[in-house]
Order: C-alpha cells, then structure tokens, then sequence
C-alpha cells in the first residue's frame, strides 16, 4: 500500500516555487491567446482560412479553435472544405454582453 506523508505549507510553497511550465506548455498558452484575440477582432458573418504546415493535425487545429471560441465567447461554424480549414462567425454573444456589463 502507498505510504502518505504530511508536508507543511512551507514544504508545499517550495514545490510550487520550482514547478515550472514546459516550454511547450508556454507555447499553446501563447498560441491560444493569440487564436483567441484573432477570433475577437472578426465581426459576425466574416470568416478565416486557416492553412495547415506540415505535421499540423487538422482535428487538433479545429479543437484549438473550437476551444479558443469558447474562452472568447464567439459562436462559429465549420465549413467543409478538404484542404484549408474554413469558419465564419455566427455571433459574438457573450463578448458583447460583457462589454455591455461595463
């Protein structure tokens, strides 16, 4: 059985000091930021095409925007295409009632 051990906040404040994030952690916070400012300076009814590099993932890249349109609060729709990745913006629901909060 596993043996359990208490640590104290000092012990536990030590740990935190030396956790540090990956590198690659640093870069799909950055990415995500940026696909998040992007999809807030798009009105409703424009849209973007994204082209994918080489080794990029189509489904990891419309999980990051699906993702990034949801922390923005951007409503978007697909559009089926076989090479490039196309969307459009529904509507910006939550962005704008926020703003109206202010």
């Amino acid at each position: 059985m596993a043996k359990y051990e208490k640590l104290s906040t000092d012990e536990v404040q030590k740990l935190m000091e030396k956790k540090k994030r990956s590198p690659r952690a640093e870069e799909r916070r950055r990415i995500m930021e940026e696909l998040v400012s992007f999809l807030l300076s798009l009105e409703p009814g424009e849209g973007a095409v994204v082209k994918l590099e080489p080794g990029e993932k189509r489904q990891t890249v419309k999980n990051r925007i699906k993702r990034a349109a949801e922390l923005a609060g951007v409503e978007i729709e697909f559009i089926r295409k076989r090479k490039n990745i196309y969307f459009r913006v529904i509507s910006k629901e939550k962005a704008e009632a926020s703003e109206g909060e202010e």
